[in-house]
């Protein structure tokens, strides 16, 4: 018997997804309302316990309002955090503002009874909710769509309540009153009374973010025993030159080695025959350049000069021989024959090139012909300058007192500056280029202390007019067109004729400089009728200047004034 087909199988329709929550969720996680409302979070680094202060650390209410008027704009809020207000020298963390999409939770808490003699409630909100098992209530406030953040670290703070000037200038220039800036004045005193103030910059340091260091050991520090205590041992580090240094200004020098020195007898073999060898030299001269020394020196004991030098010699921090090694006992400011073992110093602008190097190594890179270059050489003593043209100043300056005058050092060393750039360069100096040079005119000494003091009278002169230009300028000379127009109506036409006819057809201006008048003899107005202050020492070209900004020149600030016209 024949089966009968099979039917296909029916199609079953696609399940409907459904909007509506899901019952049995929302027993235990209830639906809420976001209200409409926009909330501007701020993130307070500190640990609020008194809301006030925490206000007044940002700027009090009206930087908070502004700051809220700027979000709606989307703009930067820029809020300053200062942990002391009242210090207006205190620099300030600066604010970020970023988008956020948070909530604003509002948890009610029941409040639990306390027991008689129990201290206040210790525990935080996370333990509150769980001690209150359910029984809180949550309001939704609004959505948080901006936050301010405060990432920036703290600058280095520096306490200046004991300052006068700082306690004056937050009396005068806080309040921003423009007639209390214009009056304000420092007396101008010489010197500094002790203790001496030191006014803090604005910020101490530009980095406002922190820097992940990864902070490790020196792996070449190893831990030892020295003298039965453990200390840090350094294996890496670079031997120290005990060679004694020495300031221009001291009144002594060194006669003999350190009493904490190694004794020569103890020293090994190549240290003898360095130490050896510097005293044959110091005994031929007694002032020497440690590249003079090193080109001296066979190669295996170049190394050991820096170490040996302090059995033997000294050297000049600063002064005429600075950084030139000096035999113990021996001062050379005491005779005038030492004059020509003074260094002079230049930089040479060029790229240390292995030829340079090279030759930075033979026998004669101490000595300055003026032919040659030593790219990595900067210090020359003037014993040690061949060059027949400089030679000539050297041997031939006049002395008097047996050392040489400024007007000889600058001649020496403006050559020997132009004959080194013109080497680098790759140009032969040719020593007619340098007449005009050695044509200058030399001083004696009575000559050059006359120069000085007629130089030191010109410059306190110079600052005398200025000072007095400054107060000319910071008396009200401008007036408003209000009152050019009052003063124009009250003045008779009589007494203008009588005032052309005495002067002779003279035009406005051009007359007597009258006092707190300045140059220009006509009134100014100010746009907006705010008075304001001429420079002098803007004028440019005939025309008055006025001080862009406000600025502070011997104590005496002179305000923005805006711009003038006739």
């Amino acid at each position: 018997m024949p089966h009968a087909p099979k039917s296909p199988p029916r199609l079953q329709p696609p399940p409907q997804v459904s909007t509506i929550p899901h019952h049995s969720r929302s027993l235990y996680t209830p639906w809420h309302t976001v209200p409409p409302q926009k909330i501007i979070s701020i993130e307070h680094p500190a640990i609020i316990k008194n809301v006030d202060q925490a206000i007044e650390t940002l700027g009090g209410a009206k930087a908070l309002k502004k700051s809220y008027k700027l979000s709606e704009t989307k703009a930067s809020c820029g809020l300053d955090l200062r942990f002391r207000p009242e210090d207006i020298m205190q620099p300030p963390i600066q604010s970020k503002t970023v988008e956020t999409n948070n909530i604003l939770l509002k948890i009610r808490i029941p409040r639990r009874k306390r027991a008689p003699g129990e201290g206040p409630d210790e525990r935080s909100v996370l333990e509150k909710l769980r001690d209150a098992g359910g029984g809180y209530t949550i309001e939704v406030v609004g959505g948080i769509a901006r936050t301010v953040r405060f990432r920036d670290m703290a600058n280095y703070q520096f306490n200046t309540a004991d300052m006068e000037i700082v306690r004056r200038v937050r009396v005068e220039l806080g309040g921003l009153d423009f007639e209390r800036i214009k009056n304000f004045d420092i007396p101008p005193s010489r010197g500094l009374s002790d203790p001496r103030p030191i006014l803090p910059p604005p910020s101490f340091s530009n980095t406002t973010m922190q820097h992940n260091y990864y902070y490790r050991q020196n792996p070449a520090i190893k831990k030892a025993l020295v003298a039965g205590k453990p200390a840090l041992l350094n294996l890496q580090a670079a031997p120290k030159t005990l060679t004694p240094m020495v300031h221009i200004s001291t009144t002594t020098i060194p006669l003999h080695p350190p009493d904490s020195l190694r004794a020569y007898n103890l020293l090994d073999r190549g240290n003898k025959q360095c130490v050896d060898h510097l005293r044959k030299l110091f005994a031929q001269r007694p002032i020497w350049t440690r590249r003079a020394l090193f080109n001296y020196f066979p190669k295996n004991l170049q190394s050991l000069v820096r170490f040996s030098m302090v059995h033997v010699a000294y050297m000049w921090r600063a002064g005429p021989w600075r950084d030139t090694c000096v035999v113990y006992g021996l001062d050379p400011r005491t005779d005038p024959q030492y004059r020509v073992y003074q260094a002079v110093f230049f930089q040479v602008d060029t790229e240390k090139t292995a030829k340079g190097r090279e030759r930075a190594r033979t026998g004669g890179s101490h000595i300055f012909d003026g032919k040659n270059l030593v790219r990595d050489g900067r210090c020359f003593q003037l014993c040690d300058v061949t060059d027949p043209l400089l030679q000539g100043v050297i041997d031939g300056a006049r002395h008097i007192d047996g050392w040489y005058h400024s007007t000889t050092m600058n001649k020496i060393k403006t050559i020997m500056r132009l004959k080194i750039r013109a080497l680098a360069d790759g140009h032969t100096p040719a020593d007619a280029d340098y007449v005009d040079v050695l044509e200058q005119e030399s001083e004696d000494e009575d000559q050059e202390a006359a120069r000085k003091l007629r130089e030191q009278m010109e410059r306190q002169e110079r600052g005398k007019r200025r000072l007095e230009e400054r107060v000319r300028a910071t008396r009200p000379t401008i007036s408003t067109a209000e009152e050019e127009g009052e003063e124009g109506e009250e003045a008779p036409e009589e007494e203008e004729a009588e005032e052309e006819e005495e002067g002779g057809g003279e035009r406005e201006g051009e007359g007597e400089e009258e006092e707190g008048a300045g140059e220009w003899g006509q009134e100014l107005n100010l746009i907006g009728g705010v008075e304001g202050v001429i420079d002098p020492v803007l004028l440019n070209e005939g025309h008055p200047g006025v001080t862009p900004m406000t600025a502070a020149w011997d104590g005496r600030v002179q305000g923005v004034m805006g711009e003038l016209i006739e």
